[in-house]
């Protein structure tokens, strides 16, 4: 199983299972906005996120983030 990154939300640090359910709920939206979207608007959102979420993926997914 992957080691999880350590999360606090409002000064409360989340178990493994919750970092997991945030890690996969950012992977999924990453794959939902990767697929593509063609109406414009939706697009222009999808943009928008798709920084934030890539940025987010990073820190989840690296040692660093695990040690804070």
């Amino acid at each position: 199983m992957q080691e999880e990154a350590d999360i606090t939300i409002n000064g409360v640090k989340l178990s493994d299972a919750q970092s997991m359910t945030i890690r996969v709920a950012v992977d999924t939206l990453a794959n939902v906005l990767a697929e593509g979207l063609e109406d414009a608007e939706t697009k222009m959102l999808a943009d928008r996120y798709a920084e934030s979420l890539s940025r987010i993926q990073a820190l989840l997914e690296t040692r660093e983030s695990r040690k804070q």
